[in-house]
C-alpha cells in the first residue's frame, strides 16, 4: 500500500533543486532520496507548468502535447556549459545572487529564469556547435530518433513564431511547398536549436526519473485532456484537431458551475488521426515516468464541444455534447485506455465532472479493470456520498485512487478551517462537521466547525494523517505534498496561498489569470528530513496497512420531545482517541498507566445543546450488549477522567443518567468492568 505526493516540479522548494527562482527535475530526484530515507512507500505525482497566456490558460492543456519545459533546466547540468568555465562562472554567480537575497522567499521568480535561461541556451547551443564533440552529436542524433513524429514539427512552429509568420493560415503546413522548403533552409540553424532546448529538457528528465526509480520510487506524469490551439500539435496535424470547436464543460448548476470555454480544439474521437496521435504521445510518456495520471479522465467518454467563436446573440448554454448515448460514451473511453495500456503505462484518473459522464466512466473503468488491467480512479473523500451521505474510508474499494486534495482544490487543512488562501472558501459548515464525524471520526459538534489552529495539538494532526493513511483499504493514497507539510509542521501549518499547488480552480497558467496560480513554492522539502518528528512521522505513515476505523453515528434520542442532548458514539478499533485535553486543546489521548490494561470498546460523547440544564436518561440497547451479566465502566475524558461503574440489568431497566449544564460535554470511554 502507497503513500503517494502530488507536486509540481517548478514549484518544488529544494535547495539543491531550485534555479534562479524555479524548481527542476533535479528537486524531484532530490524529493525521492528523501522519501527513500524516510522510508516512504510511495510514488511522486508531478504537474506540469502548462500554456503561459494567461487569456487561455486552461488547467486541462498543455502548451503542445510532447514538448517540456524549459523552466525546468537545472543550468549547471547542462555539459556545454560545464566545458565553459567563463560563462558558468557568470551565471553561477546571478544564480548565488538571487539565492542569497530570495532564498528565504516562497515565491517562484518565473520571469527571472525566463528572462536569462535563452541567453544560458544560446550559448550553450553555440558551444555544442563549435566543439561538436562526437559523443554529443550522438546522444542529439539518438534523441531525435526516438522523437521524430513531433520534433520537426515542433522546432519549425517556434521558428515560425519567432520569424512573425502568420500561423492563422495553413500555408506553412505544406511541408513540402516550395515556402516552406525556403524558410526552413534559411532557419535550419533556428531549428536545430530549438531541437537542441528539447534535448537538453529530456536528458535532464531521463536523468532525474534513473535517480528516482533507484530509490525504488514510481514517477507519474500529469497527462492533461487537451493540447492549446496556438500549438505545433493543433497547426499541424488537422486529422487529429477540429479547428471549429472547442472543448469545454457543461453547465453544473447543481454544484454552481457556469459553462465554461476553454478555447482548445477538439479532438476528432476515435479517429484513425487521433489514435497514431495518441500511440505515439504514449510511447513519448513511457519515456518520461511509470504511469499517466489523466486529468479530466470524463472528456474521453465524449467531448462538450462549443463553436470556437461564439457570437454575442448565441443563445445560452452554448455547446453540447458529441455524444449523449451512454453506451457510446464508455466504449469511447475504453477505445482510450486500451491505447494507454498498450504502452504500459500504468493509469489513474482524475474523475470529476457531470453525473453522467462520471456514471459512463466508472463503468468503463470497472469493465476494463476485470480483465486484469487496475487503473486507479480518483475519488476526493470530501466529495464522495452514498445515499447522500459522506462515505467512510473503510468502503472504498483497494483499486480505487483515494485523493485527499487536489492540486486545485483546498488543502485539508485549509478546508477543515474553511479557508483557502487569506480568505474563506466557503464551504458549508455542516458540510465539514459531517466530513469530521463521518469522514475522519472526530467527535465534534457544531460549535466545533470550521477548526481553530490554535486549538489543536500535534498528536492530533498525525492522528489525522493516520487515519487517511491506514482507514482506506485502497492501495494507493495521494496527498499534495505541501497539503501534507502543512499538517505535520507546525511552521507551515498555515492557510496561507503558499500552501496550495493552484489557487483558485479553473485557471492555471503563468500568470494565472490574476489569481497568481503556479506562483509559490512548496514548503522546503527539507523539513521531511531534518525535522525529527516529521521524519517519524512520515515513516509512520509511509508504511501504509489497511486498519478499518469505525467513524461517529447519531444515537438517536427519544425519550422526550425537544430534548436538546447531542448524542455521538463510536466502537473503538485501530485509532487513537481524540478528545479535548487539559489545556482545552484537541489532542490525542496519552492513556494513563491505570488504564492501559484496559480495552475501552465504545466512545460515546453527549452534549446538551441547550441554553438550560438537562438531566436525562439515554438508551444504550444500540450501542453496547447489555444482555450480558456485568458490568460497563464509562471514563469521562471531560471530567478529570471521572468513572462510573453500571450494571447491565441497570442500563437495560433505567438506561444511562447524564447531568449537563448548558454546552456540556461528557467524552465517555466505554468498557466491560473486570
Amino acid at each position: 500500500m502507497k503513500l503517494n505526493l502530488l507536486v509540481a516540479t517548478s514549484q518544488l522548494n529544494s535547495k539543491v533543486g531550485n534555479i534562479l527562482g524555479t524548481g527542476t527535475s533535479e528537486g524531484l530526484a532530490s524529493l525521492a532520496r528523501i522519501m527513500a530515507e524516510c522510508g516512504i512507500n510511495g510514488d511522486i505525482y508531478d504537474l506540469p507548468n502548462g500554456i503561459q497566456n494567461p487569456d487561455t490558460a486552461s488547467p486541462f492543456s498543455l502548451s503542445n502535447g510532447f514538448a517540456l519545459k524549459t523552466d525546468e533546466l537545472a543550468f549547471h547540468h547542462i555539459p556545454e556549459l560545464q566545458n565553459d568555465p567563463q560563462l558558468m562562472g557568470h551565471i553561477q554567480k546571478i544564480s548565488d545572487t538571487h539565492h542569497r537575497f530570495f532564498r528565504d522567499k516562497r515565491t517562484v521568480n518565473y520571469a527571472l529564469k525566463r528572462s536569462i535561461m535563452p541567453w544560458i541556451l544560446e550559448a550553450c547551443f553555440q558551444n555544442y556547435q563549435k566543439r561538436q564533440y562526437e559523443h554529443r552529436l550522438e546522444q542529439f542524433e539518438a534523441f531525435q530518433a526516438i522523437s521524430h513524429y513531433w520534433l520537426d514539427d515542433y522546432a519549425l512552429y517556434e521558428a515560425y513564431k519567432e520569424a512573425g509568420k502568420n500561423l492563422v493560415s495553413d500555408q506553412f503546413r505544406q511541408k513540402e511547398s516550395r515556402q516552406v522548403l525556403n524558410f526552413i533552409s534559411g532557419a535550419r540553424e533556428r531549428i536545430d536549436y530549438f531541437k537542441y532546448q528539447q534535448f537538453l529538457c529530456f536528458e535532464q528528465k531521463q536523468a532525474a526519473r534513473l535517480q528516482i526509480k533507484k530509490q525504488g520510487i514510481g514517477l507519474f506524469v500529469n497527462l492533461p485532456f487537451g493540447v492549446e490551439l496556438e500549438s505545433a500539435d493543433v497547426y499541424f496535424h488537422p486529422e487529429v484537431f477540429d479547428t471549429s470547436l472547442q472543448v469545454g464543460c457543461s453547465p453544473e448548476p447543481e454544484h454552481g458551475y457556469p459553462e465554461q470555454a476553454w478555447g482548445i480544439a477538439a479532438y476528432r474521437e476515435k479517429s484513425d488521426g487521433l489514435r497514431v496521435y495518441l500511440e505515439e504521445k504514449m510511447k513519448w510518456l513511457s519515456l518520461l515516468g511509470d504511469g499517466i495520471f489523466l486529468d479530466h479522465m470524463v472528456g474521453w467518454c465524449g467531448q462538450y464541444v462549443l463553436p470556437m467563436i461564439i457570437p454575442d446573440e448565441s443563445a445560452y448554454p452554448h455547446g453540447d455534447f458529441l455524444t449523449t448515448d451512454h453506451e457510446e460514451r464508455k466504449s469511447n473511453i475504453q477505445w482510450f485506455l486500451e491505447i494507454v495500456l498498450q504502452t504500459g503505462l500504468e493509469i489513474r484518473g482524475e474523475i470529476a465532472g457531470d453525473h453522467k459522464r462520471v456514471l459512463a466512466t466508472v463503468e468503463a473503468v470497472e469493465e476494463v479493470s476485470k480483465t486484469g488491467h487496475e487503473i486507479g480512479a480518483m475519488a476526493i473523500p470530501r466529495w464522495e456520498t452514498v445515499n447522500d451521505r459522506l462515505k467512510p474510508l473503510s468502503d472504498y474499494g483497494q483499486a480505487t485512487l483515494t485523493m485527499v486534495e487536489t492540486h486545485d482544490t483546498s488543502t485539508l487543512l485549509q478546508y477543515l478551517l474553511n479557508r483557502k488562501g487569506y480568505t474563506e472558501d466557503f464551504e458549508s459548515l455542516e458540510k465539514i462537521l459531517a466530513f469530521c464525524q463521518r469522514v475522519i471520526g472526530l467527535p465534534f459538534f457544531s460549535t466545533d466547525t470550521p477548526l481553530d489552529l490554535d486549538v489543536c495539538d500535534n498528536s492530533f494532526w498525525l492522528e489525522v494523517c493516520r487515519r487517511f493513511t491506514n482507514g482506506s483499504p485502497s492501495r494507493e493514497v495521494v496527498f499534495t505534498l505541501p497539503g501534507l507539510i502543512s499538517l505535520l509542521s507546525g511552521a507551515y501549518r498555515s492557510a496561507t496561498i503558499e500552501n496550495n499547488i493552484n489557487i483558485k480552480p479553473g485557471t492555471s497558467g503563468a500568470v494565472g489569470n490574476g489569481w497568481g496560480n503556479w506562483s509559490y513554492f512548496s514548503p522546503p522539502i527539507e523539513v521531511l528530513q531534518e525535522d525529527s518528528e516529521i521524519r517519524d512521522a512520515l515513516t509512520f505513515l509511509g508504511n501504509r496497512s489497511f486498519e478499518p476505523f469505525d467513524p461517529f453515528h447519531h444515537l438517536q434520542h427519544t425519550s422526550q420531545e425537544n430534548v436538546q442532548l447531542e448524542i455521538l458514539y463510536s466502537t473503538i478499533q485501530h485509532r487513537g482517541i481524540i478528545h479535548r485535553n487539559s489545556l482545552d486543546k484537541w489532542a490525542v489521548w496519552e492513556q494513563p498507566a491505570a488504564y492501559q490494561s484496559r480495552e475501552f470498546e465504545l466512545e460515546l460523547v453527549i452534549k446538551n445543546v441547550s441554553e438550560e440544564e438537562l438531566w436525562e436518561r439515554i438508551d444504550l440497547s444500540d450501542t453496547i450488549d447489555l444482555d450480558i451479566d456485568g458490568d460497563y465502566l464509562f471514563l469521562d475524558l471531560n471530567d478529570q477522567l471521572a468513572s462510573y461503574t453500571y450494571h447491565t440489568q441497570d442500563l437495560k431497566a433505567n438506561r444511562l443518567f447524564v447531568r449537563l449544564a448548558p454546552e456540556q460535554v461528557h467524552h465517555f470511554l466505554v468498557s466491560k468492568a473486570t
